[in-house]
């Protein structure tokens, strides 16, 4: 299929499928003056799927049987900020945009197409067709509703991505306006958090708390029960909007936090994909029945100082601890080669500068800087660490070792994940292994306003780090404003070198996603943003 251009006011044809569409294209196409817009589809709606395994043609039915390592705390989209959340809340829930499949950019979502004022602080979103996993249809009230509880501080972590909005009002029970009091650049890419999910409002109101159990979305999949610690169990929706799909009839997802039990249920055949397979376990599951998918994320793995806890308000101490952790030989021993030493203190995402120095190894620098420092000889902390994750056991038992030539004394709290998250959120910790972050949307504006803006709205404080400087704040809002690319990246870039000079954690890596999957999965992709399209996995019978 060919491309014709567009005229002036005139909805854009779809692409052919796998080209994306890029932010240039997107403000080439507003320059014409409002001009409506229509992004491409999933470039994965094709019905076939490759593989080590050879191509087959996609086939409807089965039971998808998962291990992951995390689980939901909630299903209400505005509550949690959790991956084993997010990454469930995606299989039940849409928003007006998605990512598209290479996560370069956003694609249609509930909102068929949309079109931009001149100005670019009116958007106006024109509603496709689509149900509810009830069956009830998703009206402009309904994403009205949803976006108000998105947009509030006092109820949504996520209203910071939407400080600028200064209305959302319902034109026709098919068309929604969003208004802006500044221009916002990312807001299209933001529309597709989790955060921002469309949810009825009917059934909302009706029980506010047992929603968070209950949902009802308009996603490919429903949930039919959640048994904390063990199961989420979710069945296709027969409403759902893109004709076809899903292929799955279900979707197991048992909550399997050890890593070796993970790969043995893999191995067994008692599940058919297994999340986060150990490096060292990859050469051995790459073959036979098994596979390991390695795939790209917005993913930084690093260690969390909590600056609100002395001495690590201290710079010095934050610079030699980073100078005190071997990085390189934790990827190359520990990761088997498979990560990149990360340069930065966010995901590498859009606008990434390889040109900043990562720190690198040097005790002796360390050393000085301890000497400097408001604790010269030494201190004690728990660095807590996840039961189950080996990879997390063994970075901790490196730098254990490590920091003690500093006078660092560790000791190392192992805790189980949702009583280490409850910490982390509460600000209960000192420094934490367990933590990783992940983008939630192809702009780098989400991670970086979670990050390093610690007064941004819905109440973060930096994720919870405690991380003060006027400087990133200013910048993070100044790349938000302009919808210059040359600009963006600059400011980007220094914020890039601010964070990494104010040492606001231990960069350690930016690591892939690695699954373990049996050979009868056919099409499962993982986005960058960590989630998968579940919609458009199928199984071999």
């Amino acid at each position: 299929m060919s491309e014709r251009k567009p005229g002036r006011g005139e909805v854009a044809e779809e692409r052919t499928l796998g080209d994306p569409l890029t932010r240039k294209d997107l403000f080439r196409w507003a320059a014409v003056g409002g001009a409506l817009i229509a992004l491409p589809a999933s470039a994965s709606e094709a019905f076939a799927s490759s593989s080590r395994f050879g191509r087959f043609e996609a086939v409807r039915g089965g039971v998808l049987k998962m291990a992951r390592n995390e689980e939901p705390q909630s299903f209400d989209p505005i509550v949690p900020g959790d991956n084993g959340s997010i990454y469930t809340i995606q299989q039940i829930f849409d928003q007006l945009t998605r990512l598209n499949h290479d996560s370069t950019f956003i694609a249609p979502g509930l909102a068929r197409s949309w079109d931009i004022s001149a100005d670019r602080k009116t958007y106006t979103f024109h509603l496709r067709d689509a149900q509810f996993s009830n069956g009830a249809p998703v009206t402009a009230d309904d994403v009205v509703f949803s976006l108000g509880r998105t947009f509030d501080p006092k109820l949504c972590f996520y209203s910071f991505l939407f400080a600028s909005v200064k209305s959302v009002k319902k034109l026709n029970n098919k068309t929604v306006q969003i208004k802006l009091a500044e221009p916002n650049t990312p807001l299209l890419e933001n529309l597709s958090v989790f955060a921002a999910s469309i949810v009825p409002k009917a059934v909302v109101t009706k029980d506010r708390k047992g929603f968070a159990q209950h949902p009802v979305g308009s996603g490919p999949f429903a949930l039919k029960k959640f048994s904390k610690g063990r199961l989420t169990h979710l069945v296709r929706n027969s409403h759902y909007w893109q004709k076809g799909k899903p292929y799955l009839n279900e979707v197991m997802m048992f909550y399997v936090p050890d890593d070796n039990t993970r790969i043995l249920k893999l191995q067994a055949g008692e599940v058919d994909v297994a999340t986060l397979i150990p490096y060292s376990q990859i050469s051995r599951l790459d073959r036979g029945d098994t596979s390991v998918k390695i795939e790209p994320l917005f993913r930084w793995d690093g260690i969390w100082l909590n600056h609100a806890k002395k001495p690590l308000d201290d710079k010095n101490v934050r610079q030699a601890l980073n100078y005190a952790t071997d990085k390189k030989a934790l990827v190359d021993r520990v990761l088997f080669g498979k990560a990149q030493v990360a340069n930065h203190m966010m995901p590498k995402h859009r606008y990434w500068k390889s040109s900043v120095k990562a720190y690198p190894y040097d005790i002796s620098k360390a050393k000085k800087l301890m000497a400097a420092s408001s604790v010269p000889n030494g201190f004690s902390a728990k660095v807590v660490v996840p039961t189950g994750d080996t990879i997390v056991s063994q970075v901790a038992q490196v730098i254990k070792q490590s920091w003690a030539q500093i006078g660092v004394n560790v000791t190392i709290q192992n805790l189980d994940a949702g009583t280490a998250a409850t910490n982390w959120v509460n600000g209960d910790f000192t420094i934490g292994t367990n933590w990783y972050v992940t983008s939630d949307v192809t702009a780098p504006d989400e991670p970086a306003g979670i990050e390093f803006d610690y007064g941004a709205p819905g109440g973060f404080h930096s994720a919870f780090a405690n991380y003060k400087s006027a400087r990133a704040s200013q910048l993070i809002h100044q790349a938000a404003r302009t919808h210059d690319e040359k600009v963006r990246a600059r400011l980007f870039g220094q914020l890039q070198q601010v964070v990494m000079d104010d040492a606001y954690g231990i960069a350690l890596f930016f690591s892939p996603a690695r699954t373990g999957l049996r050979s009868t999965v056919k099409n499962f992709h993982t986005l960058r943003t960590g989630w998968w399209r579940l919609e458009e996995t199928w199984l071999q019978t």
